[in-house]
């Protein structure tokens, strides 16, 4: 009887095996077939020649966020199949695009669908705007039409030629804030002791952490700092739409009793006042655009995508750039500065970039183009120093701020031989912190103590459990404040002012672009190109090519990124959708996103030169 039982389990124990080894031989095989299958996807697309409809327009669809450089892939996105989340969209693509479509003869007009678009900081919409109305004055139109619009929406749709709302829509403009969670009250009742360490009256970084409102000075440097950039976002939607002066903060003002008059109709309420041209349902605005520019095959407009006619951009600018003689190198410094190597973030793979533009020959100049609100103190002098290493080699530096340039990000750029801002970008904030949690009376409520011996006084000093020592606070507090004088020194020597006078602009203090302009902390303002030519000036250099110079990415993150690209969509389609997916992509954000933030507060003092409170920053 055993014997058989013995057999028995024997027989079941091959099957098993068997269905095993098909399994796994079957998994490996179909991953094999995707595999096949992607790259012959990724070949087909780049192997395919782009056809420009002649009489097409330009579909500029702006469904994802806009970046300076691109990040890394989502592991995470690749994990839930995650078609639907917003792929972020070059600005240089959307500039460069814009501007050879304006050259382009086969391109007869543009259509702008900011309908997904979710927001920018102001500099980043002036660019586009900017590029709008160059697009304009070449003589062909822009069409805009849209469901809704907020306010970032709005300005970009302001420059259209022909600007259309649905009946059903509405445009809500509320004005600027600055708006800042706090937590003092929750770490209190938590049990959570919170010590910082800084320098800088106006340093409000920290303050979410030990109180529950603004400080006075926060609220006057917010205040100031949203006028500010209040007055050049309402005064170019004046210029834009040929308002009278005051119209737009008189119809905020008094939105109640304005849109009472039109019995409560938003879309109404926008014709009334010259917001928009034209009411129009969706299909009559789709009619429209096939009535000017030409109908396609699936009775749709005739149009060629942002995405799509990037490529044609990117050819022209490689043609130029094989004929010119020298480089002006563009390194872009986007996002926080830290200890990594992410693709999103500024640090190792930064300064390595900025080595291998003042290694070769063929590049004149180096223009580091940042949007940033800084990070580790730490390295943020590396990524300077390595920009000073250029200067001494011969190779002038011009920075460039695009949205925010702020604390480490300004740092960074210091020395420079010019800076440029856009009118409102966000800069400043000269000043340095230190933050230190310490979980001794949290832990002692759940039963936790801490105690031990050390052979000095400082032995277990950043425990944890511990309260924290004070010749290790003593310590902290002279680390950030010797950081801060470096940080004074190093912005008086790049802007050839007393320390003192910096000083008086600096405390931590935010300031919009046109006003670091009027204090000397910006040379001039404009955009990437003006910085561009001035690095070519300096250089002395004639026939050049701006070309950006892109950090060394590993086969893994380039292939993640043609998996992404190319053919996520075509055999994922329907995997998952609707609600399900809605709910992943939330979670997925609301979870990791903190846990990104601190995983890269990575410098080695804990020092930081960081405006964590800038409006529009990119965490």
């Amino acid at each position: 009887m055993s014997e058989s039982r013995s057999e028995r389990r024997g027989f079941f124990r091959t099957i098993g095996a068997g269905i095993t080894t098909l399994r796994r031989f079957l998994t490996n095989f179909a991953f094999v077939l995707v595999l096949v299958a992607i790259f012959i996807v990724v070949l087909r697309s780049s192997d395919a020649d782009l056809v420009v409809p002649n009489g097409a327009a330009l579909l500029v669809r702006l469904d994802g966020p806009v970046m300076e450089a691109a990040s890394d892939p989502d592991p995470l996105a690749i994990l839930l199949i995650d078609e639907d989340a917003p792929r972020p969209i070059l600005l240089r693509d959307i500039v460069s695009s814009l501007r050879s479509a304006a050259e382009d003869d086969r391109i007869s007009s543009a259509v702008l669908d900011v309908n997904g678009f979710p927001g920018a900081s102001p500099a980043t919409l002036r660019a586009i705007g900017d590029a709008l109305d160059a697009f304009a004055d070449s003589g062909k139109p822009i069409y805009a039409g849209a469901d809704a619009l907020g306010q970032s929406q709005y300005l970009l749709a302001s420059h259209a030629t022909e600007l259309y709302l649905n009946p059903e829509g509405q445009v809500l403009l509320q004005g600027f804030s600055s708006e800042t969670a706090y937590f003092a009250s929750a770490l209190e009742k938590l049990k959570v002791n919170v010590h910082v360490f800084r320098v800088g009256e106006y340093k409000s970084a920290v303050e979410p952490f030990i109180r529950d409102d603004m400080s006075e000075p926060a609220r006057e440097a917010a205040r100031v700092l949203m006028d500010g950039l209040w007055a050049e976002y309402r005064d170019r939607i004046a210029t834009n739409r040929a308002l009278p002066e005051g119209a737009l903060d008189g119809l905020i003002d008094d939105m109640p009793a304005r849109l009472r008059s039109v019995e409560g109709d938003f879309a109404r309420l926008a014709l009334e006042t010259g917001l928009v041209d034209e009411l129009l349902t969706r299909d009559a605005y789709r009619a429209r655009l096939r009535d000017a520019i030409g109908s396609d095959d699936d009775d749709g407009f005739l149009a060629i995508g942002l995405r799509e006619y990037a490529g044609v951009a990117r050819q022209g600018e490689q043609i130029a750039l094989m004929e010119a003689k020298r480089k002006v190198a563009v390194v872009v410094a986007e996002g926080m500065i830290t200890g990594g190597r992410e693709a999103d973030t500024i640090g190792e793979l930064t300064a390595t970039t900025i080595r291998n533009a003042r290694r070769d020959d063929d590049v004149a100049a180096i223009v580091l183009r940042v949007n940033s609100p800084g990070g580790s103190a730490f390295f943020s002098e590396v990524v300077r120093k390595e920009l000073e290493l250029a200067q001494l080699q011969g190779k002038p530096v011009v920075a460039s701020f695009g949205g925010v340039a702020a604390s480490g990000g300004y740092w960074i750029s210091a020395t420079a031989d010019r800076i440029f801002a856009e009118p409102d970008t966000i800069t400043g904030s000269i000043g340095i912190f230190g933050i230190l949690a310490t979980f001794e009376d949290s832990a002692a409520a759940l039963g936790v103590n801490g105690d031990g011996v050390g052979t000095h006084r400082l032995a277990s000093a950043g425990n944890p459990l511990e309260p924290i020592n004070p010749a290790f606070a003593d310590l902290l507090q002279q680390s950030v404040e010797n950081g801060y004088e470096r940080f004074l020194d190093i912005v008086a020597r790049g802007r050839d002012m007393a320390p003192e006078a910096v000083d008086e602009v600096g405390q931590g203090r935010v300031w919009s672009g046109r006003t670091a302009y009027e204090l000397g902390l910006v040379d001039e303002l404009g955009g990437i190109d003006a910085a561009a030519r001035a690095a070519a000036v300096a250089a002395g250099v004639e026939d050049w090519q701006m070309v950006y110079v892109e950090p060394e990415r590993s086969a893994r993150d380039l292939f993640i990124e043609q998996l992404l690209a190319s053919s996520m969509g075509a055999w994922a389609e329907g995997a998952i959708a609707g609600p399900t997916a809605d709910a992943l992509r939330e979670i997925r954000v609301m979870t990791t996103a903190p846990i990104r933030v601190l995983s890269r507060l990575q410098d080695p003092g804990h020092v930081y030169a960081m405006c964590a409170t800038c409006p529009g920053l990119l965490f």
